[in-house]
C-alpha cells in the first residue's frame, strides 16, 4: 500500500496504530517536504519502507544530515525499518539494519524535478514486484529517477 503526507495526520497515526495494518507492505513518501512531518506516526511501523529526499529525512528526524548516508541512518536511529534515500545527483542509499545498498544515478542536465520522487518509488516498487533484489532495484529506480528529469521519460 502507497501512502503519502497528503493523508492527514490523524488518519495517518490511525494507520500507524491499526492492527489491520501491521502486516501490510507500507511504501511512504512524504509528497513534499512541508508534509514530511505528518509521517512520523509510521516511522516505527514494522513494515513500513519510507521514500524521502534527504531534506525530508531530516525534517523527520529533527537532524541536518549531510548527504543521503546520513540521512538513511538518521531515519533507522528514529526507528523506521527501511528507508530508500535519495538526494539529487549524489548517490542514494536503500538502508535496514541488514542491508545497505548505494547507486549514483548517472550524470544528467535537469530538465524538470517535480515527480523525480514518485518516479523514483514507482520504478523501485515495480522492479521489486518483478524480482529485482535490492541492489538492482535501487539501480533501477535511479536510472528512472535520472530518465525522467533528464526529461527522456514522458
Amino acid at each position: 500500500m502507497a501512502l503519502d503526507g497528503n493523508l492527514t495526520t490523524d488518519l495517518l497515526a490511525e494507520i500507524a496504530q491499526s492492527p489491520l495494518f501491521a502486516r501490510a507492505d507500507l511504501r511512504i513518501a512524504p509528497a513534499s517536504p512541508g508534509k514530511a512531518a505528518r509521517l512520523r506516526p509510521l516511522l516505527r511501523h514494522p513494515r513500513a519502507t519510507f521514500y524521502v529526499n534527504a531534506e525530508e529525512a531530516g525534517i523527520l528526524t529533527g537532524t541536518r544530515p549531510g548527504d543521503a548516508a546520513h540521512a538513511a541512518q538518521a531515519m533507522i536511529d528514529a526507528g523506521a525499518r527501511r528507508v530508500l534515500v535519495t538526494a539529487g545527483a549524489d548517490p542514494a542509499i536503500d538502508l535496514c539494519a541488514a542491508q545497505r545498498h548505494g547507486a549514483a544515478p548517472p550524470p544528467v542536465a535537469a530538465r524538470r524535478i517535480t515527480g523525480a520522487g514518485d518516479t523514483f518509488m514507482a520504478a523501485h516498487i515495480a522492479a521489486e514486484l518483478a524480482g529485482a533484489g535490492r541492489a538492482e532495484a535501487l539501480t533501477r529506480a535511479v536510472a528512472a529517477a535520472a530518465a525522467y528529469v533528464s526529461g527522456e521519460m514522458p
